[in-house]
């Protein structure tokens, strides 16, 4: 008990209770890597038994998302849209009595 409600042993607790839930939070980042499950943020907030705002602050986000990369890489060549050529449209035509009819598909 703090009797005199010093607030520097109240914030040593705090700060030792935050480290701990981050400490938590990068083991079991650590354990779904291993396991070979699906890294997201919410998977390591439950995993750690933490908030699920938790992996998303600095020093834990970078973790994830650097886990996120190993397990699917992005490739290094950049994907470019096919080309938007248009294409005319097949139509059969005919002529009968010198008139040109055409129909469409």
């Amino acid at each position: 008990m703090n009797p005199r409600g010093n607030p520097h042993t109240l914030a040593q607790a705090r700060r030792r209770t935050s480290l701990d839930k981050r400490q938590r939070a990068l083991t079991a980042l650590t354990t779904l890597e291993q396991q070979g499950k699906k890294i997201t943020h919410t998977a390591v907030a439950r995993t750690a038994g933490v908030s699920t705002w938790l992996p998303y602050t600095e020093g834990i986000r970078e973790h994830i998302e650097a886990a996120q990369q190993r397990r699917h890489p992005t490739p290094t060549s950049v994907w470019e849209p096919p080309s938007l050529v248009r294409r005319p449209l097949k139509r059969s035509c005919a002529s009968s009595n010198g008139a040109r009819t055409c129909a469409s598909p």
